[in-house]
């Protein structure tokens, strides 16, 4: 049991009796085959999950309806067809020890017309912002055929051998606009007051006990409070939670928020910079006012925090969604005593982007997420003696893999430390995370007796003497720097420069708007320097994921950063920038020029090399710059192609 006598043990929903009190939430993935069907890839996915040890997992989203889409590639229950995928599903969960519950939703305002055929549906007229479609207001008749299809899809559910379902009565969907005075505007017996804003949702529930019997968990999620203007308190959540209750709930799981906009779907799924647990007093406060068990989310990353939620009588299960993609086998790995070899989820929300773009779901740390039958490190041909140049991401995740697989692996940094880049973009405000995927990646190479020499510049002659059979080269990028900067001088600077810890003048002029350039403004107006922040392009930070770049162009807004978009930059000099706004010429004045002008690959050693050493590849920033995610996933797959023969090294 370790430290986590809580959280590992066992606990009844009912008649469910789950081994442990983890949940793995409700997640898209975008897996599944396009038709509903349940895909081989989708049952692998939710397999490693059980494999990993968690207690109960709960789907991805599955429609009741065909009506009720939102997404081409979904879990679909709607119809006797997709049963035998869906026991596929279910026995493969159930081999690894673990419960299943399907998640049931009507889409609302989120639905596709493009995939449903049909008009948007809600409980009034009013899109979900303005200019997007407007919804046709059901009809009552409708609204009842509604009701019949969420029993349905239970009783279906039930039949494929799911031990529980669960209705998603939050996060924006249909049931949520129902509740909301936001979004109900009915002058009916479903609009108005709060009694009658609670009607279809009692409604449904009562449908689905019924349909399934008095014995089968039902578990009802929901939206304890809604955090925008005009939006629901806690304590009508409250008083709904007893209502739940006394309708058939067998649990409640506790949420927040709502997902209609980018902004708002930051309070549903926090990026990092929402405090850990940040739902929780949710949790509490509804497990104050009912008797049925709570699940409490929101950033339960840690098994630590997890088990003080149980232990402090918060909740009675522990939810997690983004831990179970950043590291399928966490619950397994706290239940022996080593969480620190659980890779936690740093809350980017690289997944949720992906979903956004209507892409699969993947993981910026977990390269095997989506490919879990495809890519296992597994152990191939002869051990290799195996060079990896270059510390940072792509270079670590590239000697953990090639490391695991058998081989014996020498990685040279040419710094004093280990990371790279990730360790300058844990430097502005909030993003303190990202070292957590550094330190995990260190002492896995460490824990695998990996060789790691610092401060070591690699040259050809060096790399050829030690006679590797293979050679990975992950060099990274260098800042880009204009021909026209002042050669000489301390008031020229990099981004990199400044979030290492250079100095700099009180007067700041930075040039570029990308993320690195508003961070970097960020990072030194906290400081209490005098920031000018000058982009080429109409729009800040256009390369950053949503719901990180809505929040932070906010705290941007109401900072003393003064920002010109649409402003190229004409000439540098020492101590002034002349720059040109739709056609005005004008000079800025500063103390420091820091160019956060992006990165150029530095591909000088792997050119060096090419022809050289026959097993050669390359990875990361080196081939182009990008993102942490490609450089991470591009070292997984060069480990992985160590002694494989037959791959040209490229």
């Amino acid at each position: 049991m370790g430290h986590f006598d809580a959280l590992f043990s066992s606990f009844d929903i009912g008649d469910l009796h789950l081994r442990n009190r983890t949940v793995m939430a409700s997640m898209g993935t975008n897996y599944s085959n396009e038709d509903g069907t349940v895909s081989d890839q989708a049952i692998a996915y939710y397999a490693e999950r059980a494999r990993g040890g968690v207690g109960l997992i709960i789907t991805e989203s599955s429609p009741a309806s065909p009506k009720a889409k939102h997404r081409a590639r979904c879990i679909c229950a709607y119809d006797d067809s997709f049963l035998p995928g869906l026991r596929r599903l279910v026995t493969a969960v159930h081999d690894h020890g673990a419960a299943i519950a399907l998640q049931l939703i009507h889409a609302g305002r989120h639905a596709d017309p493009k995939l449903t055929g049909n008009p948007i549906q809600a409980p009034s007229p009013i899109p979900r912002w303005p200019g997007a479609p407007v919804p046709t207001e059901l009809t009552v008749e409708e609204i009842d055929e509604i009701v019949t299809y969420f029993g349905a899809q239970a009783r279906r559910a039930q039949a494929a051998g799911f031990d529980a379902v669960e209705i998603l009565g939050g996060h924006g969907y249909l049931i949520h606009l129902f509740l909301s005075p936001r979004t109900n505007k009915r002058n009916d017996q479903y609009g108005g007051s709060s009694e009658n804003r609670l009607r279809f949702a009692l409604q449904v529930l009562r449908q689905v006990r019924k349909d399934v019997g008095e014995s089968f968990p039902v578990i009802f999620r929901f939206s304890a409070e809604e955090f925008v203007d005009g939006g629901y308190p806690l304590e009508e959540g409250r008083d709904w939670a007893k209502e739940f209750e006394r309708v058939g709930a067998s649990a409640l799981h506790v949420s927040g928020g709502t997902n209609e906009t980018v902004r708002s779907s930051a309070q549903v799924i926090q990026p990092m910079v929402f405090p850990d647990g940040n739902l929780v007093y949710l949790a509490e406060a509804v497990k104050n006012t009912v008797g049925i068990p709570i699940i409490a989310v929101g950033r339960l990353n840690t098994p630590v925090m997890a088990d003080r939620v149980l232990t402090g009588g918060k909740a009675d299960l522990v939810a997690a969604g983004r831990a179970f993609l950043a590291d399928p086998h966490w619950p397994a790995k706290a239940s022996r005593g080593e969480p620190d070899r659980i890779r936690q989820c740093v809350a980017c929300n690289h997944c949720l982007w992906t979903l956004y773009q209507q892409q699969p779901i993947s993981c910026y740390q977990n390269p095997e997420l989506g490919r879990e039958a495809q890519q296992r490190v597994d152990p191939k041909g002869g051990p290799r003696k195996v060079l990896i140049v270059g510390g940072g991401p792509a270079g670590l995740e590239a000697s953990r893999v090639a490391s695991m697989r058998g081989h014996h692996v020498t990685l040279l940094e040419k710094d004093s430390r280990l990371g790279g880049q990730l360790i300058l973009a844990s430097v502005p405000p909030y993003k303190q995370n990202l070292l957590k995927t550094i330190d995990w990646l260190t002492r896995e190479i460490q824990r695998q007796g990996v060789t790691v020499k610092l401060n070591t510049c690699a040259t050809p002659s060096m790399i050829e003497t030690e006679k590797p059979d293979e050679v990975i080269i992950a060099t990274g990028a260098s800042p880009i720097i204009p021909n026209h900067p002042p050669a000489t001088g301390n008031n020229a600077l990099t981004a990199w420069q400044v979030l290492g810890g250079h100095e700099v003048g009180t007067r700041v002029l930075v040039l570029g708007g990308g993320m690195v350039g508003v961070e970097t403004a960020q990072f030194l107006s906290e400081k209490g320097y005098h920031v000018t922040l000058v982009e080429m392009l109409g729009e800040l930070a256009t390369d950053m994921e949503g719901t990180t770049r809505t929040i932070m162009l906010e705290r941007l807004s109401q900072s003393t950063i003064s920002v010109k978009v649409s402003t190229r930059v004409e000439e540098i000099r020492e101590d002034r920038v002349r720059v040109t706004t739709d056609g005005r010429t004008e000079w800025l004045e500063a103390e420091t020029i820091v160019l956060a002008l992006g990165a150029r690959a530095n591909k000088e050693l792997l050119q060096k090399l090419t022809g050289r050493i026959p097993r050669l590849h390359s990875v990361g920033d080196c081939v182009e710059p990008r993102k942490a995610k490609e450089a991470i996933h591009e070292g997984f797959l060069a480990g992985l192609r160590v002694g494989s023969d037959g791959d040209d090294g490229s």
